[in-house]
């Protein structure tokens, strides 16, 4: 009986790199490179056929947004597991693609070895962070958020559940005005929506 070996695809537009890494990864007893595409609109099309367990995803292609790309995939074929390859070591880009629901998290930079480890850790249903990245992710998150008193309320409120309108009438306060004080929170936290704001909050102990 011949035992399993973990599917993969690669995206990356640089095709010497696909080459070589589908080479160093079908080295391993547990992994093989079936596909490699160099943009996301071939690879897109190969996964409404076929889907692997794992995705090797650079998220700065050509055609288009890795995070969209990587949200597409996540909604359309959920068993996918993603993990960012790249060359992004900035906490905002992490961060983002972490919030984004990426799976695993690994800079070019690191030895083939751990993304083979990288690839049967989300395999295995968990997630996975490369050292170095997780170092970066600590250093941001240790950043402290500055607040004024009023965003420091609305977040409590925010984190409790609160809608728009209940924070407004509480605060005594217009719902435009409430609003405005919800996009500066995503910004000042860098994310894109309040499930994100409450995971920061809750994560750094502000509320």
């Amino acid at each position: 009986m011949t035992k399993y070996r973990i599917d993969v695809y690669i995206v990356d537009d640089h095709t010497m790199f696909n080459e070589g890494l589908t080479e160093a990864l079908n080295r391993s007893a547990m992994i093989h490179v079936s596909r490699c595409f160099t943009t996301l609109a071939d690879c897109r099309a190969a996964l409404e056929q076929r889907q692997p367990d794992v995705l090797l995803l650079d998220i700065s292609m050509p055609d288009g947004d890795g995070t969209t790309f990587c949200q597409w995939v996540m909604s359309a074929y959920p068993k996918v597991k993603i993990v960012a390859v790249t060359i992004h070591d900035e906490y905002s880009i992490i961060r983002r693609m972490m919030d984004a629901g990426v799976h695993g998290y690994v800079l070019k930079s690191a030895p083939v070895e751990e993304l083979a480890k990288a690839v049967c850790t989300v395999w295995r249903g968990q997630n996975y962070v490369c050292p170095q990245a997780a170092d970066i992710l600590r250093e941001g998150s240790a950043e402290t958020v500055s607040l004024t008193s009023a965003e420091q309320s609305i977040l409590r409120f925010i984190c409790d559940g609160q809608t728009t309108p209940q924070i407004a009438e509480q605060m005594r306060l217009s719902t435009e005005t409430v609003k405005w004080y919800r996009k500066r929170l995503l910004a000042k936290f860098d994310v894109r929506n309040t499930a994100s704001l409450v995971m920061r909050a809750l994560q750094e102990k502000l509320v």
